[in-house]
């Protein structure tokens, strides 16, 4: 999708609860072109209220997962804000291991900025 935010003059922006010096790894691993943005305090993630509970839960039992990891997690969401900060539009999954697919995005996005 990122050739089509390019004509329509989004900028793509990811946010992470990683460090931010595993953001810029994973960035730099993934080849992304976009910034990734850590996020380990989750100030963001709680500002839009996208922390998943359920990985929240799972830190106080076993400390660890089939990886090795137990951390807070947010859950996949798209968020179209406008130049003045206003949100117009925004999409969040049930399901924290799934993201929304680019149809679904780029009609959301068309209809924000139409309403924008």
């Amino acid at each position: 999708m990122q050739e089509e935010f390019k004509v329509a003059g989004i900028e793509l922006v990811a946010i992470s609860p990683d460090t931010v010096e595993q953001a810029a790894k994973m960035r730099s691993k993934l080849d992304l072109s976009f910034r990734v943005l850590g996020d380990p305090e989750l100030t963001v993630i709680d500002a839009f209220g996208v922390r998943h509970e359920k990985s929240e839960g799972a830190m106080a039992g076993d400390p660890k997962d089939a990886r090795g990891i137990r951390r807070p997690l947010a859950i996949p969401t798209a968020v179209l804000i406008d130049a003045e900060g206003i949100v117009r539009w925004i999409d969040q999954a049930s399901d924290y291991r799934v993201r929304s697919d680019a149809p679904r995005v780029l009609e959301g996005v068309k209809q924000g900025l139409a309403a924008a």
